[in-house]
Order: C-alpha cells, then structure tokens, then sequence
C-alpha cells in the first residue's frame, strides 16, 4: 500500500467537527484522472502516457495514484527501484512497470518475480536477471528490459557507444527481450530548448546505430512532463508524466500552455490553541520574532518533521475563514504559529489550509516551493508519514 494509505480505491469524506486528525492530505484522485485525460487529449492518440509513482507517487500515495492513473488511461507505470515496484504488484497491479533506478545484481531475483521491467545499463545486471528469469519463470514468459542512453544529463544511464555491445549481450542471454529504449532531459523545463535539441540529436544518431545493426524497440520514451508538453518532437510514441498528473504545471511555459490541469492536493490542518500576547513577547525557538504591538496568535500542530519546511520561519503563510495569515517565529519541529490579530471569531479546532484552496483564497503548491527556494516536487516528497493521506 501507499504511505499512510487506507487502501486502493478506498475513498473517505471530508473532515468535519469530529474530525481526529491533527494534520492531513486531501489527494483528489478525480482531478488525477482529469489531468491525465487533459494531457492525453493534449498529446494525441499517438502518443501513450507512462505515469510516474516513483517515491510514492511523489509522495502522494503511489497505490491509490497508481489504480487512479491506469484507469484514466495510462498504459504503463513508472517506479525508481525494483522494491517500489514490488509493492505495487502486492497491491495487485498488474500490466507494465519500469524500473528506472539502479538496481543491484542481487535485486534480480525479487524483479523476475514481480515480473518488472527494468533499465539495464551494465553486463552485471543483465545477466543475473535472464538468469533469475530461467530459474523463476516460465520459458514463454521472458523479462522485458530497456537501455537508458546517456545523452547529457550525466546521472544513471548507459554511454550511447557501449549501447550496441550491451544490446548484443542481452540479445544472446535467454528469457529477457530487448524492449524499450530512452533518455531523459537536463534542460527540459528550461525556456531554451536548445540542449534538449542536442539530446535528441543524440539519441537519434544511437538509435540509426542500433537499426542498422537489426535492433529495433517496441517502447521509445525521451520526455518527462515539461518536455512532453511543450514540445512535439521530444513526445515519440511514449512520454512519462508526473507532476502535470498530479496538476503542477513543470515549467513556466507548460503553465501558459493553458491545458487545465487541476492541483490534487489540499495540505489541511486545525488551530490547536489561541492566545494573546503583549507588545515586547518573543515567539518561539531563539525569539525570532518579537512582537511590537499587541497580537493574537494561533497554533498549528504541524512542523519540519511533517514537511513544512523550517525555512518557512517568519515568511510561510496559511489560509484560516479564507485568509490568509503569517507564521511568527521558528517553524518547529511538531508546530508554528501564525498571526490573526486580522481575524475574528475564530475557535480551536477551525481548519487551517496550508497548500490549497479555501474559500476563494488559495496558497499554491509552488507558492510554497518559492519561498522555501526549492522546487515543488521537493515539498511533496516531503511529506512526512504523520501526515494521514486521504482520498477524495
């Protein structure tokens, strides 16, 4: 199952008054399977979607994203190591899962069994895995693989001249195919298309390489979601999507593509105490804020261990009745305060928004990824497992 996850498809209610939770995430599995049809449509019928649930879906849920994805229309899932995509097999997904990640030798074993797809980009690999393959399945069954070329990015993948050698070897090893071939980007959500341009050049010259010595690949993929998007030649027949399946837009010109996309995520919480204090009162740890005229504090029982970030300290905002209101001090470990002299009629136990929309105010996801100087996939792999998932 995902991290804190109740289950596939398994969908609760929005909190109420009795709500027990101090903390928790609101994934819309709906606006999920919205913006996977948004970009299909986008990318057109020639183009299939493997959708990204590496580290748990971005910290999401990567089962509950997962069911989500393929019935919206996603052919294929993508994970970062061969134990991601055991878990989803024991959560009874079936169908294609790439493992895009460096996987050991000794990982052969567990990846034959869960029939999982692999990147192999070194002899090692690729022999301990046609030979768990003999011992673990049947001979009509082989292990799909896939090389990764290293055109520019410089991180995991395979040298494009040790491409034909590798194809070579894994041709005449038995029970595994030579399935898919692919690259990734290192300037794909640049404004500059220029080095992506490169990449491609790359890709193609080793690719007519490996045609004219008869290999030939059922799966081609080179884009991620900025890419994908924003320019038709990176697409081919296959892209992967993650962040634009979640509905954050992966570039500044996939946001003005005007595609739609719909934020599943609402990061909620509750005031957990009010208080008044006097002008010259600090607050929090080191007293980094001290107060100059008189102020009404809430206190809201989420901190860094939870994945609001400590950086947020004195600058993060939050939305409570549809306003918003600073955080004063530290942001601690299990909580922070923010200030609502503004506020009126407030009660312990009101709802607190962190990242969404409430009333007609919102705090974006990226809003926050700004002002902690990171990016947002940073804060939704952040995450911490306090936090209770629930799906709507």
């Amino acid at each position: 199952m995902g991290l804190n996850s109740p289950g596939p498809f398994t969908q609760v209610q929005a909190p109420s008054t009795n709500f027990t939770y101090r903390a928790w995430a609101e994934i819309d599995l709906g606006a999920i399977a919205h913006n996977l049809k948004t970009l299909q449509q986008h990318f057109g019928p020639q183009t299939k979607i493997m959708a990204v649930v590496k580290a748990n879906a971005y910290g999401l849920g990567s089962t509950e994203v997962a069911h989500t994805a393929l019935a919206a229309g996603a052919t294929a899932l993508a994970v970062s190591s061969c134990e991601e995509g055991a878990e989803l097999r024991r959560a009874g997904l079936t169908g294609q899962i790439l493992v895009m990640g460096y996987v050991p030798p000794a990982a052969a074993a567990l990846a034959a069994r869960a029939n999982l797809t692999l990147t192999v980009n070194d002899p090692a690999l690729a022999q301990a895995l046609s030979q768990a393959a003999r011992q673990s399945r049947s001979s009509y069954a082989p292990l799909m693989v896939h090389l990764k070329l290293d055109t520019g990015l410089h991180r995991y993948g395979l040298e494009p001249e040790k491409a034909l050698e590798l194809a070579r070897l894994i041709r005449g090893l038995p029970a595994l195919v030579l399935q898919g071939l692919y690259t990734h980007f290192a300037d794909g959500d640049e404004t500059d298309p220029a080095f992506v341009f490169e990449q491609i050049r790359r890709f193609d010259q080793t690719k007519a390489l490996l045609a004219a010595h008869d290999f030939h690949f059922e799966q081609e993929h080179l884009a991620n979601s900025a890419p994908a998007i924003g320019l038709n030649s990176a697409r081919r027949g296959l892209v992967r999507v993650g962040l634009a399946m979640l509905g954050y837009h992966p570039s500044e010109q996939s946001r003005k593509s005007g595609l739609g996309l719909k934020p599943c995520l609402s990061l909620k919480s509750v005031i957990a105490r009010l208080s008044e204090l006097e002008p010259g009162e600090g607050v929090g740890y080191n007293r980094t804020f001290i107060t100059d005229t008189p102020r009404k504090l809430a206190l809201i029982p989420v901190g860094y261990a939870d994945g609001y970030r400590r950086t947020l300290s004195n600058k993060g905002e939050v939305l409570i009745a549809g306003k918003r209101a600073r955080a004063l001090g530290r942001v601690m470990m299990d909580q922070f305060v923010v200030d609502v002299s503004e506020h009126e009629n407030l009660a312990e136990g009101d709802e607190v928004v962190l990242i969404g929309r409430q009333g007609q105010a919102e705090i974006s996801l990226e809003e926050v990824a700004a002002l902690c100087d990171t990016i947002p996939y940073e804060v939704l792999t952040g995450l911490g497992p306090r936090i209770k998932r629930l799906y709507l």
